[in-house]
Order: C-alpha cells, then structure tokens, then sequence
C-alpha cells in the first residue's frame, strides 16, 4: 500500500512541475523563444541560441523578399477587415496563378496561389470543374455581386465561387 502512494507522490510531483514549466513558457515575450520552450517542453530537445537568430533572421529577409503590392494582398479581405485595417481596395479582379490545389473535408477544393493567397470553393465541386482548375494554370478571380468572388479559368473561362481564407 505505501508503495502505491509513494508512485502516487512521485507522479503528482512530475506534474506540479510541468505546469510550472508551462507557465514559465507562456511568460515569455519573445515569439521566438517561447515556442523553442514549448518545443522544449514536448520534445525534451533545446536549440541553441544560434539556430534560435537563425530562424529569426530567416523571418525578417522573407518579409524584405515580399514583392506583392498592397493593393494584390489586400484583395479579397472582408468588409470588416477593411475597416479594421482601414484599406481602401479599388482594384476589381486579381490575376494570378494556381500553386496548389487540395481538398479539404467537406469536399471543398483549396487553392493557393502564387501569391501565397489561400481560396476556397464555396460548394462541392465536380470532376469536369475541377479539371480547369489545376497547378500552374493562369486564373483571375472577379470581385462579384454581394461580396462574393468569382475564380476564373482564363484558357477555359470556366468559373466557380471561391472566398479568401488567408
């Protein structure tokens, strides 16, 4: 029997003690550094501080590598986020090309563009549709009535109602 209790103490120990951890990460300021604890946590594994500036210096050059206009990204944002953001968009279609298609569970179909815009089907869509809309094929998606968008085959003018995910 006091065997059973002293594993008992010995295992609530171990969890008084991660949850400090927990808290200790979740603490921290840094982005950076709170998710290399949070790895650190469920992996056991620390990085060092190199790979740590590393990664952070990584971040900072894709932002300076960004060549997208503001007008291209801002495409497709909700009214609210518009608001929000105070945006003003008077561009009326966007074109682009298709970098990656897939399914999602509802059977909805992604698409991520080659400026890493992410767009979704708004209904089920059939093989011959789908067909039309495959990697590297040029598109244009049209600002539609309502606030919905239109993504447009530009060789098959086949078109489908797609909203912005990201």
């Amino acid at each position: 029997m006091k065997k059973y209790f002293l594993v008992i103490f010995i295992i609530s120990m171990f969890e008084l003690n991660a949850e400090v951890k927990l808290e200790d990460c979740a603490s921290i300021k840094s982005d950076i550094k709170r998710l290399a604890c949070y790895d650190y946590l469920t992996t056991g594994v620390s990085k060092t501080s190199e790979e740590l500036s590393k990664k952070e210096s990584n971040d900072t050059s894709s932002e300076d590598n960004e060549t997208i206009s503001k007008e291209e990204a801002n495409f497709g944002l909700s009214n609210k986020q518009k608001i929000e953001a105070q945006i003003q968009v008077n561009k009326l279609q966007l074109n682009s090309k298709i970098s990656n298609v897939s399914k999602v569970i509802g059977g909805k179909t992604r698409f991520k563009l080659s400026n890493d815009q992410l767009w979704e089907s708004q209904s089920v869509l059939s093989s011959i549709k789908l067909n039309n809309f495959r990697v590297k094929n040029n598109i244009v998606i049209e600002e539609a009535n309502m606030g919905g968008f239109w993504m447009i085959n530009i060789s098959s003018n086949v078109k489908i109602k797609v909203k912005r995910i990201s």
